[in-house]
């Protein structure tokens, strides 16, 4: 029963759904960051990260999975995520350059270049270790909650909160599962907090 619920959040908290994820919890914060953008504008924009961080990424892997360049969706092996990681570096400052040209506020930006920078670093980390993607995903999500509730005087606590539980969740998971050892989850969450906070703090 453990293993299929560790599966589900797996599923649910993939790394490639975060941007889309704090993206959509940034939109209905109660602050002039969500209300100086328009409701469709709001769609169009979500609609346009979830094509872009997630879609089109899951359809070069599974391309590359059919031409046999990964064994498996899961990736178990350091050797198989570099080609990945690169197609999802490219969608991501693709990502950036096209959310940049938008009259919004900047955090969001913020959110997506530091989102692209993450997986730059995690993909030169994955020369030396299996670092955990969900932990860095998850641990982006709570460092953007972080960097803007410092940035704009803004109380997050209790979304902060939720954040970290639901951390705390995915990196049992990802135990549970024996994807990673428990360095590369605490390190990848550290790393997605530390790097993430920073792009928006500066």
């Amino acid at each position: 029963m453990e293993l299929k619920i560790a599966k589900i959040v797996s599923v649910l908290f993939h790394p490639l759904l975060i941007p889309a994820y704090t993206t959509l919890l940034l939109f209905n914060l109660n602050s002039y960051i969500a209300f100086q953008i328009p409701y469709q504008a709001k769609l169009l924009i979500l609609g346009m990260i979830v094509i872009t961080t997630f879609f089109f990424p899951v359809l070069f892997i599974l391309i590359m999975k059919r031409r046999g360049m990964i064994k498996s969706l899961q990736m178990e092996n350091r050797e198989e995520r570099l080609y990945p990681f690169i197609i999802t570096a490219i969608f991501y400052f693709l990502t950036y350059q096209m959310i940049r040209q938008l009259q919004i506020p900047d955090v969001y930006k913020l959110f997506i270049l530091g989102s692209a920078i993450l997986v730059l670093l995690s993909m030169g980390i994955n020369f030396f270790m299996k670092i955990s993607i969900h932990m860095v995903g998850i641990g982006g999500m709570l460092g953007a909650l972080i960097g803007l509730s410092l940035h704009i005087n803004l109380n997050m606590v209790y979304s902060i909160i939720l954040i970290i539980v639901i951390s705390g969740i995915v990196g049992f998971s990802r135990l549970k599962l024996d994807a990673h050892k428990p360095l590369q989850v605490y390190s990848g969450f550290l790393m997605g907090v530390a790097v993430m906070s920073l792009v928006l703090l500066f």
